[in-house]
Protein backbone atom coordinates (compact mmCIF):
# COMPACT_ATOMS: atom_id res chain seq x y z
CA UNK A 1 0.00 0.00 0.00
CA UNK A 2 2.74 2.30 0.78
CA UNK A 3 4.45 1.81 -2.20
CA UNK A 4 1.53 2.30 -4.16
CA UNK A 5 1.27 5.79 -2.25
CA UNK A 6 4.87 6.46 -3.59
CA UNK A 7 3.93 5.50 -7.22
CA UNK A 8 0.96 8.50 -6.71
CA UNK A 9 3.02 11.31 -5.24
CA UNK A 10 6.35 10.51 -7.75
CA UNK A 11 3.33 10.82 -10.86
CA UNK A 12 2.93 14.22 -10.06
CA UNK A 13 6.40 15.45 -9.40
CA UNK A 14 7.74 13.34 -12.46
CA UNK A 15 5.31 15.15 -14.88
CA UNK A 16 6.30 18.16 -13.50
CA UNK A 17 9.45 17.86 -13.95
CA UNK A 18 9.22 16.71 -17.60
CA UNK A 19 6.37 19.61 -18.27
CA UNK A 20 9.50 22.37 -16.30
CA UNK A 21 12.21 20.37 -18.15
CA UNK A 22 10.25 20.68 -21.98
CA UNK A 23 9.88 24.45 -21.35
CA UNK A 24 13.31 25.34 -20.34
CA UNK A 25 14.85 23.62 -23.41
CA UNK A 26 12.21 25.18 -25.45
CA UNK A 27 13.31 28.38 -24.37
CA UNK A 28 16.99 27.55 -24.35
CA UNK A 29 16.12 26.94 -28.15
CA UNK A 30 15.19 30.14 -29.01
CA UNK A 31 19.13 30.74 -29.33
CA UNK A 32 20.70 27.28 -29.17
CA UNK A 33 22.29 25.91 -31.04
CA UNK A 34 23.88 28.44 -32.73
CA UNK A 35 24.98 26.17 -35.56
CA UNK A 36 23.34 22.99 -37.10
CA UNK A 37 23.41 19.76 -34.76
CA UNK A 38 22.35 16.33 -36.32
CA UNK A 39 21.21 14.13 -33.89
CA UNK A 40 19.75 10.52 -34.86
CA UNK A 41 19.58 11.75 -38.29
CA UNK A 42 17.92 15.09 -37.32
CA UNK A 43 19.43 19.00 -37.70
CA UNK A 44 18.67 20.80 -34.43
CA UNK A 45 19.50 24.63 -34.80
CA UNK A 46 18.31 27.21 -32.62
CA UNK A 47 15.58 29.31 -33.16
CA UNK A 48 16.73 32.88 -34.17
CA UNK A 49 20.12 31.43 -35.67
CA UNK A 50 17.43 29.41 -38.35
CA UNK A 51 15.64 32.25 -39.29
CA UNK A 52 18.18 34.99 -38.61
CA UNK A 53 17.70 36.24 -42.21
CA UNK A 54 14.12 36.29 -42.70
CA UNK A 55 13.55 37.82 -39.27
CA UNK A 56 16.16 40.93 -40.11
CA UNK A 57 14.94 40.96 -43.78
CA UNK A 58 10.96 41.15 -42.26
CA UNK A 59 11.62 43.42 -39.07
CA UNK A 60 13.37 45.90 -41.97
CA UNK A 61 10.32 45.77 -43.80
CA UNK A 62 8.38 46.60 -40.98
CA UNK A 63 10.21 49.15 -39.27
CA UNK A 64 9.93 51.11 -42.66
CA UNK A 65 6.35 50.64 -43.35
CA UNK A 66 5.21 51.33 -39.87
CA UNK A 67 7.79 52.97 -37.83
CA UNK A 68 9.69 55.19 -40.07
CA UNK A 69 10.23 56.05 -43.31
CA UNK A 70 11.49 58.92 -46.16
CA UNK A 71 8.02 60.67 -45.54
CA UNK A 72 8.43 61.38 -41.86
CA UNK A 73 11.94 62.43 -42.04
CA UNK A 74 10.51 64.98 -44.59
CA UNK A 75 7.59 65.90 -42.62
CA UNK A 76 10.40 66.97 -39.98
CA UNK A 77 12.19 69.02 -42.89
CA UNK A 78 8.91 70.71 -43.81
CA UNK A 79 8.50 72.29 -40.52
CA UNK A 80 9.08 76.00 -40.76
CA UNK A 81 11.59 75.29 -36.91
CA UNK A 82 13.74 72.88 -38.72
CA UNK A 83 13.60 75.27 -41.80
CA UNK A 84 14.59 77.94 -40.10
CA UNK A 85 17.31 76.26 -37.97
CA UNK A 86 18.89 75.48 -41.20
CA UNK A 87 18.98 78.96 -42.36
CA UNK A 88 20.96 79.96 -39.46
CA UNK A 89 22.97 77.37 -39.46
CA UNK A 90 24.33 78.52 -42.85
CA UNK A 91 24.61 81.92 -42.27
CA UNK A 92 26.35 80.92 -38.95
CA UNK A 93 29.29 79.05 -41.59
CA UNK A 94 29.09 82.15 -44.35
CA UNK A 95 29.69 84.22 -41.61
CA UNK A 96 32.83 82.61 -40.01
CA UNK A 97 33.84 82.01 -43.58
CA UNK A 98 33.73 85.69 -44.56
CA UNK A 99 35.05 86.79 -40.92
CA UNK A 100 37.73 84.58 -40.91
CA UNK A 101 38.95 84.75 -44.80
CA UNK A 102 38.29 88.92 -44.95
CA UNK A 103 38.02 90.00 -42.10
CA UNK A 104 41.42 90.89 -41.65
CA UNK A 105 41.09 93.29 -44.37
CA UNK A 106 40.01 96.84 -42.81
CA UNK A 107 38.01 97.92 -45.97
CA UNK A 108 36.14 94.24 -45.70
CA UNK A 109 35.60 94.75 -42.08
CA UNK A 110 34.15 98.22 -42.29
CA UNK A 111 31.84 97.22 -45.34
CA UNK A 112 30.20 93.89 -42.98
CA UNK A 113 30.07 96.17 -40.11
CA UNK A 114 27.72 98.58 -42.20
CA UNK A 115 24.25 99.46 -43.22
CA UNK A 116 24.73 98.22 -46.92
CA UNK A 117 26.14 94.73 -44.64
CA UNK A 118 22.81 94.50 -42.81
CA UNK A 119 20.49 94.85 -45.89
CA UNK A 120 22.42 92.21 -47.62
CA UNK A 121 22.30 89.87 -44.89
CA UNK A 122 17.90 90.39 -45.02
CA UNK A 123 18.39 90.12 -48.48
CA UNK A 124 19.84 86.94 -48.32
CA UNK A 125 18.28 85.41 -45.94
CA UNK A 126 14.74 86.15 -48.13
CA UNK A 127 16.24 84.59 -51.00
CA UNK A 128 17.38 81.60 -49.00
CA UNK A 129 13.90 81.20 -47.23
CA UNK A 130 12.70 81.53 -50.84
CA UNK A 131 14.64 78.64 -52.20
CA UNK A 132 15.12 76.15 -49.63
CA UNK A 133 11.58 74.27 -50.51
CA UNK A 134 12.91 73.70 -54.20
CA UNK A 135 16.95 73.12 -52.35
CA UNK A 136 15.49 70.62 -49.86
CA UNK A 137 13.16 69.19 -52.39
CA UNK A 138 16.35 68.22 -54.40
CA UNK A 139 18.53 66.95 -51.17
CA UNK A 140 15.89 64.75 -50.15
CA UNK A 141 15.20 63.12 -54.08
CA UNK A 142 18.58 62.68 -54.11
CA UNK A 143 18.48 61.10 -50.12
CA UNK A 144 15.58 58.78 -51.52
CA UNK A 145 17.47 57.17 -53.87
CA UNK A 146 20.64 56.31 -51.41
CA UNK A 147 18.83 55.63 -48.45
CA UNK A 148 17.64 52.18 -48.33
CA UNK A 149 15.94 52.01 -44.36
CA UNK A 150 14.84 48.21 -44.77
CA UNK A 151 18.34 47.68 -45.96
CA UNK A 152 20.26 49.34 -43.57
CA UNK A 153 18.22 47.84 -40.70
CA UNK A 154 18.48 44.35 -42.26
CA UNK A 155 22.27 44.59 -42.40
CA UNK A 156 22.52 45.67 -38.60
CA UNK A 157 20.66 42.57 -37.90
CA UNK A 158 22.40 40.33 -39.85
CA UNK A 159 25.19 41.63 -38.58
CA UNK A 160 24.43 41.86 -34.90
CA UNK A 161 26.19 38.87 -32.52
CA UNK A 162 24.08 36.22 -31.25
CA UNK A 163 25.52 36.09 -28.06
CA UNK A 164 25.18 40.22 -27.31
CA UNK A 165 21.31 39.51 -28.64
CA UNK A 166 20.82 36.71 -26.45
CA UNK A 167 22.08 38.39 -23.59
CA UNK A 168 19.58 41.60 -24.12
CA UNK A 169 16.87 39.41 -24.16
CA UNK A 170 17.11 37.47 -21.48
CA UNK A 171 18.08 40.81 -19.80
CA UNK A 172 14.94 42.14 -20.89
CA UNK A 173 12.58 39.51 -20.80
CA UNK A 174 13.96 37.33 -17.77
CA UNK A 175 11.04 36.90 -15.51
CA UNK A 176 9.12 36.02 -18.49
CA UNK A 177 11.16 33.09 -19.50
CA UNK A 178 11.20 32.19 -16.08
CA UNK A 179 7.47 32.57 -16.19
CA UNK A 180 7.13 29.89 -19.23
CA UNK A 181 9.20 27.61 -17.61
CA UNK A 182 7.58 27.21 -14.01
CA UNK A 183 4.16 27.18 -15.83
CA UNK A 184 5.58 23.85 -17.66
CA UNK A 185 6.29 22.61 -14.58
CA UNK A 186 2.81 23.75 -12.78
CA UNK A 187 1.14 22.21 -16.01
CA UNK A 188 3.00 19.07 -15.72
CA UNK A 189 1.83 18.79 -12.17
CA UNK A 190 -1.51 19.01 -12.74
CA UNK A 191 -1.06 16.48 -15.72
CA UNK A 192 0.01 14.08 -12.73
CA UNK A 193 -2.62 14.89 -10.48
CA UNK A 194 -5.07 13.80 -13.08
CA UNK A 195 -3.33 10.73 -14.22
CA UNK A 196 -2.94 9.46 -10.60
CA UNK A 197 -7.19 10.64 -10.03
CA UNK A 198 -7.89 8.02 -12.91
CA UNK A 199 -6.24 6.01 -11.80
CA UNK A 200 -7.26 5.48 -8.44
CA UNK A 201 -10.79 5.73 -10.00
CA UNK A 202 -10.35 2.86 -12.58
CA UNK A 203 -8.78 1.04 -9.65
CA UNK A 204 -12.05 1.53 -7.24
CA UNK A 205 -14.11 0.49 -9.89
CA UNK A 206 -11.82 -2.50 -11.06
Amino acid sequence: MNSRIVVYALIPVVSALIGWLTNFIAVRMIFRPRRPVRVLGITIEGLIPRRKSDLARKIGETVEKELISHEDIRRVADTPSFRNRIIDVIFEQIERFIMQSLGANPLVAAFLSGEAAASLRVMLREELQNRLPDITEELFGRLESHLDFKEIIREKIESFDLTRFESIVYSIASRELKAIEVVGGVLGFVVGLVQVAIIVTGNLYA
